[in-house]
C-alpha cells in the first residue's frame, strides 16, 4: 500500500489472517500431495486391493481418515470465528497434533516427493504454533 509520499508501506496482517493461510496452505498440500501419490507404482493396484498402506479399507479407516482432514478444514473458518484465546490454544493443541501426524507420515517413507511434502506440511504447522503463541496482545479483544 502506498502512502501519501508514493512510497510502499508494509501492513500489519491480522494474527487470525495468517493462521488461516497457514491452514489453507497446509490442506493444499495434502490435497496435491494425495493426488500426486496416484502415480505411484502400484498404488491404484492397492487402491483396487482395498488397502491404503498397511491398512484394510473399511468404514471406519475411511471415516477416521475423514475426521483426520475434516479438522484441519475447519481450522480455517474457527481462525475466524473464535475467540483469542480459544482460537490461540486450539491452534497450538490442533498445530501439534498435525505436527505428529506429519512427521508420523513420514516414517518408514521412501519417495523423494513424500519427504518434500511432508517436511512442507510440517513447517507449515510449525508455523501456525508460533503465530499461536506470538498472538499480539493488541489483538486480544
Amino acid at each position: 500500500m502506498k502512502n501519501q509520499n508514493g512510497t510502499l508501506e508494509l501492513f500489519k496482517v491480522n494474527t487470525r489472517v495468517i493462521l488461516m493461510g497457514f491452514w489453507v496452505t497446509l490442506m493444499l498440500l495434502y490435497v496435491y500431495c494425495d493426488i500426486y501419490s496416484f502415480h505411484r507404482i502400484g498404488y491404484i493396484d492397492e487402491m483396487i486391493a482395498g488397502r491404503i498402506g498397511p491398512f484394510a479399507v473399511s468404514q471406519g479407516l475411511l471415516a477416521a481418515f475423514g475426521v483426520l482432514m475434516i479438522i484441519p478444514i475447519l481450522m480455517i473458518p474457527a481462525c475466524l470465528f473464535l475467540k483469542v484465546e480459544t482460537n490461540r490454544w486450539a491452534n497450538i493443541v490442533v498445530g501439534i497434533l498435525y505436527t505428529l501426524v506429519n512427521l508420523g507420515n513420514l516414517v518408514g517413507e521412501t519417495w523423494a516427493y513424500y519427504w518434500i511434502f511432508g517436511i512442507l506440511e510440517t513447517a507449515v504447522t510449525i508455523g501456525i504454533i508460533a503465530a499461536a503463541i506470538k498472538w499480539p496482545e493488541e489483538e486480544h479483544q
